[in-house]
């Protein structure tokens, strides 16, 4: 089963903290039927940094404080506690050079309200 990334304007704010990159805030755009989102526990991808922190991202890219990151679930959303929740940051050089053949553009587009719906 092929992974689904989602780049729908989701993004985390960082800060350094001594060696240790900390998530200060997980921004979710999605309406209440969006994609990411879950009858218990809300914004899925929210749930996951906030539970697992960075453990959840699979990519690399220069700190920043602002962090656009796409996202995927391994499993079934309906059931959080078997699935997993991955994100990579847009400024991954692998990954964006990987989702801009999959889309078919010469450079990746960034997220705008109502694109992916």
């Amino acid at each position: 089963m092929e992974q689904f990334w989602h780049n729908d304007g989701h993004y985390i704010l960082v800060r350094i903290n001594k060696t240790e990159l900390e998530v200060v805030h997980i921004e979710c755009p999605g309406p209440d039927d969006a994609e990411c989102k879950h009858e218990e526990y809300g914004c899925l991808v929210r749930f996951f940094i906030n539970r697992f922190g960075m453990e959840c991202n699979a990519g690399s890219c220069p700190a920043e404080e602002k962090i656009d990151i796409c996202w995927t679930i391994v499993g079934d959303k309906r059931n959080p506690d078997s699935a997993q929740v991955w994100f990579m940051p847009l400024k991954d050089e692998v990954f964006s050079a990987w989702l801009i053949s999959q889309n078919h553009v010469s450079e990746l587009p960034a997220y705008e309200p109502g694109q992916n719906e």
